[in-house]
């Protein structure tokens, strides 16, 4: 076990960086004031022996010659901060280390403040020391791309295909299949808006699945709401322009309404002149000329910036930058606008799950 101390903290930098999205150091060393906010030291000495799975406090301190009585004490203050997952079953209480992404920070969505978002925020654009092997620069840039772990799935709108949209581009669907749903304040807008830089949109507009849904409701970070409220959800957002983002995962835990103001994903990639390259999207946007009547709505409306009026006065889509969220298409008066499907080649179907955020039946099949 680490030494107590600023070591330990680097200890724990490591420990969340093995799970999940990752944590890099920075060069900064910015990351280490976070994790301090965050964790007290007795905390960060117990998150340093957990695992990704669900485990009892019983078979940590099996596992880690620890003491299961103090640790259940711990870990309980843990899941009430956001640093772990906690499921219980039956009688027996279980947990598991909450990734950086999406966990400790997203946990901080009600306990938000100016210092905290100051310093993600800081960390999110700080310069990152490579991984190893790198064959890159030696330092990697500060955009929080590292390895785009979400979907932009075709929000409510119409979609031209040859066939029907798969059930994991379809938010509705999605939402269809579900049994347990949590609807809670967008993080990105919150810490945004302790910043105060962040946008007028409504801050309830996330979407919690399954397990995680649970986790929310329990802790007070979301609300239960039906199948029905969450369509309603959807159809807000889509009508106020936000994305639809996903894990991309043919499971995924959560349905992200992601405003293109206040989203690190959103607006790293609209610095970019590709974001359509880095983005996981089996669409884009086409223009009818025939139906286009120059409103310019598309235009003011479109995320990427992807969209531009060319010098027929008839809207033009870059396909470098359109990402296939569909905004442009509910924005669009006259039908001037929908979603194509690529080409077969260019689709990427997820797998069952994703290392950013594990499907429900992933994560709750581990408390044994």
């Amino acid at each position: 076990m680490a030494t107590m101390g600023e070591d330990i903290y680097r200890e724990l930098r490591k420990a969340v960086d093995g799970h999940g999205y990752g944590f890099a150091a920075s060069i900064s060393g910015i990351e280490l004031q976070l994790l301090r906010r965050l964790f007290t030291e007795e905390e960060a000495e117990t998150y340093i022996r957990l695992t990704s799975d669900l485990e009892t406090p019983e078979q940590v301190a099996a596992r880690t010659d620890g003491d299961p009585e103090r640790l259940a004490i711990v870990l309980e203050g843990m899941a009430a901060k956001g640093l772990v997952f906690p499921k219980r079953k039956g009688e027996a209480h279980y947990y598991a280390a909450a990734p950086f992404a999406h966990g400790l920070i997203e946990h901080q969505v009600e306990r938000m403040d100016g210092g905290l978002a100051r310093l993600i925020e800081d960390y999110m654009w700080a310069e990152k020391v490579p991984q190893e092997p790198s064959s890159g620069p030696e330092v990697e840039t500060g955009l929080p791309l590292r390895a785009m772990p979400l979907r932009t799935v075709p929000i409510m709108a119409p979609v031209m295909a040859a066939k029907a949209v798969a059930p994991y581009e379809d938010v509705s669907e999605i939402i269809r299949a579900q049994d347990r749903i949590a609807l809670a304040n967008c993080y990105c807008a919150k810490q945004q808006e302790a910043l105060e830089s962040g946008c007028r949109q409504d801050l309830e507009v996330c979407l919690l699945l399954g397990f995680y849904a649970d986790y929310y409701v329990e802790h007070g970070m979301g609300r239960k709401i039906t199948q029905d409220e969450a369509l309603t959800v959807l159809q807000r957002a889509a009508e106020a322009g936000l994305v639809h983002q996903i894990p991309d995962s043919e499971d995924p835990a959560a349905i992200c309404n992601c405003c293109p103001d206040c989203c690190g994903q959103l607006r790293a990639l609209k610095m970019l002149p590709n974001p359509a390259v880095l983005v996981t999207s089996d669409h884009f946007a086409e223009v009818d000329a025939e139906l286009c009547n120059a409103c310019e709505l598309c235009v003011d409306g479109c995320s990427m910036d992807a969209i531009s009026m060319s010098d027929d006065e008839i809207a033009a889509v870059n396909l470098e930058k359109c990402i296939g969220c569909g905004v442009c298409v509910v924005a669009c008066p006259t039908d001037g606008i929908l979603l194509a499907s690529k080409p077969a080649e260019e689709r990427q179907a997820p797998g069952f799950t994703t290392s950013f955020m594990r499907s429900s039946k992933d994560i709750e099949s581990t408390a044994r």
